[in-house]
């Protein structure tokens, strides 16, 4: 489906809820309600799409408190997914005014702090430790499967990654192993593309986690590499 690329005026509470509902107040199924319907995305321009990302990140903490960690999996890979919904696409569309994508960007951080940090279970996802609920698959493999971790050539792509970085370096302080995790798997997608960027990161992390468990240590050397799993 192709979207409008227009910008939307600020969004009535009443349609940010009709937003929720349709991306998380969904009955589980196995594979992920989107592939049970013909046309999972939700009818708007990339301007409010990226709009009602950045306020269901902001109010992650509260807005989703109602539904299912199964419920909340789906919806999240239903924006960051693009094999689930075209709902990324608007985060990489050049028509929405950057400062909005990098605000929508930047929220993901709260993502972290009020989700996925509070609701996964503190586990690896790279070694199998068992205990993971299914948020933590999402956590695990966000930056294996959205397309928000690569922007080459695309314009200012050196921003982009910057302010991806920044959403990541933040995560790395969280103390849920699992969004460290996240974090460094993240970071080292970044690693072919921003290497002394990531490099700074990692380092900083080690240097100042005195108790970090050796798995997630060696995994943050991996990262700094860019050999991660």
């Amino acid at each position: 489906m192709t979207r409008s690329t227009a910008t939307s005026a600020p969004i009535p509470e009443a349609r940010y809820q009709a937003w929720l509902a349709h991306v998380f107040d969904r009955p589980p199924t196995p594979s992920g309600w989107y592939f049970d319907v013909d046309d999972p995305n939700f009818p708007g321009s990339a301007g409010e799409i990226v709009a009602l990302t950045a306020r269901t990140l902001t109010r992650c903490g509260d807005d989703l408190i109602s539904f299912t960690d199964v419920q909340v999996a789906h919806g999240l890979s239903y924006l960051f997914n693009n094999a689930c919904s075209d709902t990324v696409f608007a985060f990489i569309d050049d028509d929405v005014p950057a400062t909005d994508r990098l605000a929508a960007i930047s929220a993901i951080r709260w993502l972290y702090r009020d989700c996925l940090a509070v609701r996964c279970a503190p586990v690896l996802g790279h070694c199998d430790e068992a205990g993971a609920n299914p948020l933590n698959g999402f956590c695990y493999m966000l930056w294996d499967t959205t397309p928000l971790a690569w922007w080459e050539g695309r314009p200012e792509k050196d921003r982009w990654y910057e302010a991806l970085a920044d959403v990541l370096e933040y995560a790395l302080t969280i103390a849920n192993p699992a969004c460290i995790e996240s974090a460094l798997h993240g970071l080292g997608h970044l690693h072919p593309v921003a290497p002394d960027r990531v490099g700074r990161a990692i380092a900083r992390f080690l240097a100042a986690a005195d108790h970090l468990p050796e798995r997630l240590r060696n995994y943050a050397r991996q990262a700094a590499t860019g050999c991660i799993l």
